[in-house]
């Protein structure tokens, strides 16, 4: 039976109907508000070259549709990881344009990200590592320093590729892990000297294996300014993917299955947890702001229990 309604109720129905029809809905084109929101955010050159900038390509290629209007990104191809970062970006910039009164309501609120299959990472052996050591010593030893040094410290990529003689102390025997020299996403060799990926300082003790790898290629004359790895084909800074190219090629010769340099970091982190460092060493030795990674892509190795005696 229908409800009858209040006379005060339907004063407010009125009022409600009579306020919608005088604020029509606000549905800008997009990058009205994608640069606005950008430009307020006053990110370095470097950050902005990344994502933002890539996902601005992507909304100019869709014609610059209306704010509200999700077709055109929702129909896209991307892999769930890109696909959801965007999708957090339109999120984010949608919040901020309904604060600052250029949208009604947030049309992105609702959308769910992608779903993706979980990589499962398998870390190289010891004896994978070693037979890789070797394959560079005998094919490439110029890129064998820069090599173990990934395999010893467990460190990012740009952030070996940016380590100065600076951040190396031998009298307190640590390395200063506080700088990254990654490749600006929109350039081709082009890279920034940056924070490290999260911002993050940490300590790494030059342990023997460490402090013979850093000697091996310690100038005869320090310039604390000079990067202690350079790339034997010329250039200021390694090229990484010179590396990746003798990488792959290494790693077919001594018969290993292929996976890209990146997972010598999954490989540290996995035989750490193995040979007893607690997850929040973990995190820190990898610069990790906290355990949450650590323990979404590593918790499997923790406690892992044995297959019960039943037969």
């Amino acid at each position: 039976m229908a409800q009858t309604l209040t006379p005060e109720l339907q004063k407010l129905l009125i009022q409600l109907s009579q306020h919608l029809q005088s604020e029509p809905e606000k549905n800008p084109p997009i990058l009205e508000i994608w640069d606005a929101w950008v430009e307020s955010l006053d990110l370095p050159p470097e950050t902005k070259a990344g994502h933002y900038d890539n996902f601005r390509r992507q909304i100019v290629k869709a014609g610059n549709p209306p704010s509200a209007e999700k077709d055109w990104f929702l129909s896209n191809t991307l892999a769930p990881k890109t696909h959801n970062t965007r999708l957090w970006l339109l999120k984010s910039v949608a919040a901020w344009a309904v604060v600052e009164g250029l949208l009604t309501a947030n049309p992105w609120l609702k959308v769910k990200p992608r779903k993706g299959t979980k990589e499962i990472v398998k870390p190289f052996s010891q004896d994978e590592a070693a037979r890789i050591i070797a394959g560079f010593e005998e094919t490439y030893p110029a890129w064998v320093p820069f090599t173990k040094f990934l395999f010893l410290s467990g460190c990012r990529m740009s952030e070996a590729i940016g380590l100065q003689w600076k951040h190396v102390d031998f009298e307190r025997g640590e390395i200063c892990m506080c700088e990254s020299l990654p490749r600006l996403l929109d350039k081709t060799y082009e890279r920034v000297r940056k924070s490290t990926k999260t911002g993050s300082v940490r300590f790494l003790e030059i342990n023997a294996e460490l402090a013979k790898v850093l000697k091996q290629v310690l100038p005869a004359r320090k310039n604390f300014e000079e990067l202690v790895f350079k790339n034997p084909t010329g250039t200021n800074y390694v090229d990484c993917r010179n590396f990746r190219h003798r990488w792959k090629k290494v790693l077919a010769a001594a018969n290993i299955p292929y996976r890209r340099p990146h997972i010598i970091r999954h490989s540290f982190a996995s035989h750490a947890i193995e040979q007893g460092c607690p997850l929040t060493g973990v995190a820190y030795l990898l610069g990790h702001s906290d355990t949450r990674m650590v323990a979404q892509t590593y918790g499997h190795l923790v406690d892992r229990p044995s297959l019960p005696n039943i037969l």
